[in-house]
């Protein structure tokens, strides 16, 4: 009896531990490090560098934002937006719900993402398997905040 009771808390355990789900990778807080925009293979913009500021972006399961500014020569803009996502893989779909330049609200981007220890670089357009045209495409890389 002792034996059958030990060896039901054991495969117990052993089911549970094996149902619990994968963790999201992007969940949490990201500072913006690095920034890109390519476009005809000529580098448009980069931050630092063109652009100075910072920029804050942060996911939950279901839902993303971001906040920060962000200056070209003596002109500063706030960014801010946010919406919904998905994450398949490599594969992010970002809905827009709100955005600091109106054009955006309502659209759909799918982009390549990836994140590796306390990395997160993710890049636009991409298509659906998360392939990027390298000749046209923005970036941008941020790390986790602690």
């Amino acid at each position: 009896m002792k034996k059958t009771v030990l060896f039901s808390a054991l495969i117990l355990l052993i089911i549970t531990g094996c149902n619990q789900e994968p963790v999201n990778p992007v969940v949490g807080a990201w500072d913006l490090i690095y920034a890109r925009q390519v476009e005809n293979d000529s580098i448009l913009a980069t931050f630092p560098g063109d652009y100075q500021g910072s920029q804050v972006k942060m996911w939950c399961n279901n839902y993303w934002m971001f906040a920060g500014e962000a200056t070209l020569d003596t002109v500063t803009t706030d960014n801010f937006g946010g919406g919904s996502y998905t994450l398949e893989g490599i594969v992010y779909k970002e809905t827009i719900k709100y955005h600091s330049n109106k054009d955006y609200v309502g659209k759909t981007l799918r982009m390549r993402i990836v994140v590796e220890n306390d990395t997160l670089i993710q890049v636009w357009p991409a298509d659906e398997l998360g392939v990027v045209d390298k000749s046209n495409y923005n970036s941008e890389k941020y790390v986790k905040m602690k």
